[in-house]
């Protein structure tokens, strides 16, 4: 609908008898800017047909993440929050739970605070891979741009 070749309709447009080489170039010199704008244009007229065709979906939020950051692999995947139980190791004989190094928590969480029931997201974005701090400012930015208003997610690298 919008294939436009501005190079053609400049000659077409010229009467045959004024059709030469300087009066063809003087004219496209004319339109350069006119075909900037429309490159503009097709360039955001595609942008906004592809928002249009994604939404909070899972399965297009995915797209859209996928497409924007893993376009080879396709890894980024989001799953739901929750569902796991937080469960106590502990021996059988006694009733306390057994402490493995109380110096250094962080070696033992076998899972973010997002996965277990009670957490305040709703779903987790699942990262195959640490990002920069600008893709997750732009990552954070499309999932804010898709999800539904009022859900709560986390992003999560695996």
């Amino acid at each position: 609908m919008f294939g436009i070749d501005f190079n053609n309709v400049v000659i077409w447009l010229i009467p045959k008898v004024l059709r030469k080489a300087f009066n063809i170039a003087w004219l496209k010199a004319l339109v350069t800017p006119i075909i900037s704008l429309y490159n503009q244009f097709t360039s955001y007229k595609a942008d906004i047909l592809y928002k249009l065709d994604h939404n909070g979906q899972v399965c297009y939020l995915e797209g859209a993440l996928n497409d924007a950051f893993d376009t080879d692999e396709r890894r980024i995947y989001i799953s739901d929050a929750g569902g796991d139980t937080i469960t106590l190791i502990h021996r059988d004989s006694d009733n306390d739970p057994l402490v493995l190094d109380a110096d250094d928590y962080s070696a033992f969480i076998m899972h973010n605070d997002s996965a277990y029931f009670g957490g305040s997201y709703d779903f987790i974005v699942n990262i195959p891979y640490q990002f920069s701090d600008a893709s997750l400012y732009r990552l954070r930015a499309l999932v804010d741009y898709y999800k539904l208003a009022g859900k709560r997610y986390d992003v999560v690298v695996n």
